[in-house]
């Protein structure tokens, strides 16, 4: 029996060394493209799944891994469709079914690097790898960006992302009815909207943009809000059939092996069970508790904090803070006093930035009619933080 009990303890020390080495190492992010709306991992859609509430206040927003024509029976009225995938290839039944849905008054959006099969043919779409077939593409940076074509947005802002993930755009459409809503860096359109009826289609060929690693990166998460203004406020329908499958689960096991956590439950429990048929159990041991790693509750406490401004309304309050961290900004980085804005902290501020002396007056006297003031509206807050992010992006 003691021997018994030496093998059990060394089976068990090399256990739980296996348990530490994975509860201290540091996370490996999974770099494979999912556009999940649970995937937290860079290429996962979580942030926007997050986001969508915002985009679409007091409506439901369902997820599926059905064809479009599948989903048709559980459609209500004009809901609004949403698509992210690689590559979108409606067939027939597709087609139909989003076209009636789209004619009737109803949206769709669907984001896709190629556009292939009898939607693409239906409706005269095409898109073209500029990344891969281009022959001077590859003496250019390492960078390009997005912007508006609709004079309704703001055409002169930049949205920048890695060139090698926005290189498809649109080469053929019918410009019969099809509005170009943003175009690339060298102005080929990479969204478009196309009438149908008494409705709309979204189509894009940059889908990797509505990831986390973009969304959470500088002011993207902009053009994406904008772009989804485009879909009236409905109910959505998020189907990610295109590019994850049937991932439902049909069977529980199937579920268990889907999750992580149940997933290295499962495992655990069927060493146990081999442990235990092994060395008969000669004495019950007992359970070792499973520590459970922190969860990051960064994004839910920004968006708590968010909403209790946006609720109170107090714009005035939100500008201050604004301000205030400028300011600090400026302190540490110029080693500027910033206790009187005055012209002579306008030159100083002009010569460390490289910034125009014109484009700082304009930030500071912003400032200062904010502070002038005991209340201000929502548009004059949004005014004074594009300023603020303008400077901080060329300064």
């Amino acid at each position: 029996m003691r021997k018994d009990w030496k093998y059990i303890l060394y089976i068990s020390l090399a256990f739980g060394i296996f348990v530490a080495v994975k509860l201290l190492s540091p996370k490996n992010y999974d770099w494979s493209v999912t556009f999940a709306h649970d995937d937290k991992n860079p290429y996962g859609a979580y942030a926007l799944n997050d986001l969508m509430p915002g985009l679409f206040p007091g409506r439901r927003v369902s997820h599926s891994y059905q064809t479009l024509y599948e989903i048709n029976d559980s459609l209500v009225n004009s809901e609004n469709i949403f698509i992210v995938c690689s590559n979108f290839s409606g067939d027939k039944e597709d087609t139909e079914m989003l076209l009636d849905h789209i004619g009737e008054g109803g949206s769709a959006f669907i984001s896709a690097e190629y556009f292939w099969g009898h939607f693409a043919d239906t409706l005269l779409v095409q898109t073209y790898d500029y990344f891969f077939k281009s022959t001077d593409v590859f003496g250019k940076r390492d960078s390009s960006w997005l912007k508006f074509a609709n004079h309704q947005l703001d055409t002169t802002k930049k949205f920048h992302y890695r060139r090698d993930n926005i290189h498809n755009y649109f080469s053929r459409f019918d410009t019969t009815r099809t509005t170009i809503v943003a175009r690339n860096n060298y102005g080929q359109p990479v969204t478009i909207r196309i009438r149908i009826g008494n409705g709309n289609l979204i189509l894009n060929s940059t889908p990797l943009i509505f990831t986390n690693i973009y969304l959470l990166s500088a002011n993207n998460y902009e053009f994406v809000s904008k772009t989804l203004s485009y879909l009236p406020v409905r109910d959505v329908a998020w189907t990610e059939y295109y590019h994850a499958g049937r991932m439902e689960a049909s069977t529980p096991l199937r579920f268990v092996l889907t999750r992580e956590p149940l997933r290295w439950a499962y495992y655990i429990t069927i060493l146990s069970v081999l442990l235990f048929m092994l060395f008969e159990m000669k004495r019950r041991q007992r359970i070792i508790p499973i520590v459970k790693p922190l969860s990051n509750t960064t994004m839910e406490f920004v968006g708590t904090i968010g909403n209790l401004y946006y609720q109170t309304g107090d714009h005035r309050n939100i500008a201050e803070k604004k301000i205030n961290f400028f300011m600090d900004q400026l302190r540490a980085k110029y080693w500027l006093s910033t206790g009187h804005l005055d012209e002579t902290f306008i030159s100083m501020v002009s010569k460390k930035s490289g910034r125009s002396e014109e484009e700082v007056r304009h930030l500071v006297d912003a400032i200062n009619k904010i502070r002038a003031k005991s209340k201000i509206s929502e548009e004059e807050l949004i005014e004074l933080n594009s300023k603020i992010e303008q400077f901080n992006l060329n300064a």
